[in-house]
């Protein structure tokens, strides 16, 4: 039965450096027996890693780490204040948002002011049958109540769409 071992370069490290098993390196062994360019590339590899460990070991110089993390931030402010250039639109959506959140209180506190006590609709608890929804409809409290808690939901989206706009910013995507 013919081997069918298929040798590669990276299997050739990996039996230089001793990370395979016993059966792979029997097997990687026998193959180079048989094949004498593949035992040629071993050399090779072999005299390749001597030479990388005669090298000497140079360390980095002191504070290198220091000027690396300096530049780095340095870097960083400068794409920082490149991008701030571009959040005019943020801050226009935002300022329309803040229009519609604080539209709505002025109202509301205008329309407070001008109501007599007696004007104020009394909630009752109605018979099932007979709702009239013309009440809640047409309460102005309750129509900018609404629209102000759409405008805080709305609000509550833009930030979270912000936060994940600055993290990703961050994070360089």
């Amino acid at each position: 039965m013919k081997d069918t071992l298929m040798l590669s370069d990276d299997m050739l490290w990996d039996y230089a450096d001793g990370f395979l098993d016993a059966a792979e390196k029997q097997r990687v062994e026998d193959y180079l027996r048989l094949n004498p360019e593949w035992q040629a590339r071993l050399e090779i590899i072999l005299a390749e890693k001597r030479e990388m460990f005669s090298l000497p070991l140079e360390s980095p110089d002191p504070g290198f780490a220091d000027r690396v993390m300096a530049a780095w931030a340095a870097e960083q402010v400068h794409v920082r204040a490149k991008a701030k250039g571009r959040d005019w639109m943020i801050w226009l959506i935002a300022g329309v948002f803040g229009l519609f959140l604080l539209t709505p209180v002025v109202v509301m506190v205008v329309a407070a002011l001008q109501l007599s006590p007696e004007q104020i609709p009394s909630i009752a608890i109605p018979e099932m049958p007979a709702i009239d929804w013309s009440i809640w409809v047409n309460n102005s409290f309750l129509q900018y109540g609404l629209l102000l808690t759409i405008i805080l939901v709305g609000l509550r989206f833009l930030d979270k769409y912000l936060q994940h706009r600055r993290l990703a910013h961050d994070l360089g995507y």
